[in-house]
C-alpha cells in the first residue's frame, strides 16, 4: 500500500507522521488489498484537521476530523473509515 502524507500550514513531528501512518497500516487486518492512502493534516487556529483518503477496489473512501490535538484528530478519522470498511467488507460477505 502506498501512503502519502502531507502536512500544511506546519512542520510535522516524526512521530505524528508514524502515528498515522500506523494506524493506516491496521487497516490491512480489516481488508488486504488496499491501493493507496492519502493522509493530510492542517494546522488552522490551533485545530489539527485530519482528512484520510483510502482507495480500495471498486470503493474511494474518504474521512474528516478535527481536534486540538493531532493525535486525535488522526484518532477520528482511523475510527471512522475503520466502520467504513466493516461496512463494505460486510456487504460484499452478504453478496457472495
Amino acid at each position: 500500500m502506498n501512503i502519502n502524507f502531507t502536512a500544511r500550514h506546519f512542520r510535522v513531528l516524526d512521530d505524528l507522521r508514524d502515528y498515522a501512518e500506523d494506524g493506516v497500516v491496521r487497516f490491512e487486518k480489516h481488508f488486504d488489498r488496499l491501493n493507496q492512502c492519502e493522509i493530510v493534516m492542517l494546522h488552522e487556529n490551533s485545530m489539527f484537521m485530519t482528512e484520510i483518503n483510502l482507495h480500495i477496489p471498486q470503493h474511494d473512501l474518504y474521512a474528516k476530523a478535527s481536534s486540538p490535538n493531532g493525535f486525535q484528530s488522526i484518532d477520528g478519522c482511523i475510527d471512522k473509515i475503520s466502520s467504513q470498511i466493516i461496512k463494505i467488507v460486510d456487504q460484499w460477505k452478504k453478496h457472495r
